[in-house]
């Protein structure tokens, strides 16, 4: 445990900040060591075990090594590449593939990084901020389509399994 760190009170009188009342004093921080290190260590090792179950119940399924001298094999981007393969095609051309590949990603990220400068209103209501609100359903909906696209592609892709 750590020791009690003290205070003036409302009275004038010395207070001691204990792990009960230091939330009422937001000046007053809590140990950092061991407390915080013990849960984190513990969550950690909750997920690694999590993971090495996991990997244990339901293995990765391997194919067969590949083949350099087949015809057929249709290839494909892996999983996390579709959303930016499908956006590829709204910009058919070889013109548009640089502006498709480049400027509209830039654009999105760079307006992820504006975002807190350009919505600065004091509420988390989302109906009193609207700039933010229409942002983010705008996020959500382009991740959601995305990932129904991608979906789409693979079921319908030809040579898939």
């Amino acid at each position: 445990m750590y020791a009690p760190a003290t205070g003036k009170g409302k009275s004038g009188q010395e207070e001691i900040i204990t792990e009960e009342n230091v939330f009422e004093r937001p000046d007053e921080t809590i140990a950092f060591f061991p407390k915080q290190v013990l849960y984190d260590l513990f969550i950690s090792t909750l997920i690694l075990i999590a993971c090495v179950v996991l990997s244990y119940v339901a293995p990765a399924p391997l194919t067969e090594p590949a083949d350099p001298a087949t015809v057929t094999y249709v290839p494909r981007p892996e999983w996390f590449f579709f959303f930016y393969e499908q956006m590829l095609m709204f910009f058919p051309g070889y013109a548009l593939i640089g502006f498709g590949a480049v400027v509209v990603p830039t654009i999105f990220v760079m307006l992820l990084f504006a975002l807190p400068w350009l919505d600065r209103s004091p509420h988390y209501s989302p109906l009193k901020r609207p700039f933010a609100t229409v942002i983010g359903l705008l996020v959500v909906v382009t991740v959601v389509l995305n990932m129904l696209l991608a979906v789409s592609r693979i079921i319908n892709f030809p040579g898939g399994e």
